[in-house]
């Protein structure tokens, strides 16, 4: 199964649906499926896709960085495949500035 590749800007933009999560919802940490926020936005599976592919990237990079305004603490499996489904977020101090 190939990988969706995104660029910085649409890592930006999935970031932003990200923060924008779980800023409306009230919370600060969430388990959440690219799924979820794909969803929560009424956006594509393409975009679901690019979602996962901007989280995977940060996870597996170990990226913890402000600018986009969350970090990843965990993920968990869905099943028992070794694909990260489920992403434990949490947004950092002052993400609200970025929206």
């Amino acid at each position: 199964m190939g990988h969706v590749r995104t660029d910085a800007t649409r890592r930006y933009q999935c970031a932003h649906f990200i923060c924008a999560y779980l800023l409306s919802r009230k919370i600060s940490r969430a388990v959440v499926t690219s799924r979820d926020i794909a969803l929560f936005h009424h956006l594509s599976r393409k975009s679901s896709q690019s979602i996962s592919a901007m989280l995977n990237f940060l996870y597996t990079n170990r990226i913890r960085e402000s600018r986009f305004g969350f970090y990843i603490i965990g993920t968990s499996p869905f099943r028992k495949c070794d694909y990260p489904h489920h992403y434990t977020i949490e947004l950092i101090d002052g993400a609200r500035g970025l929206l």
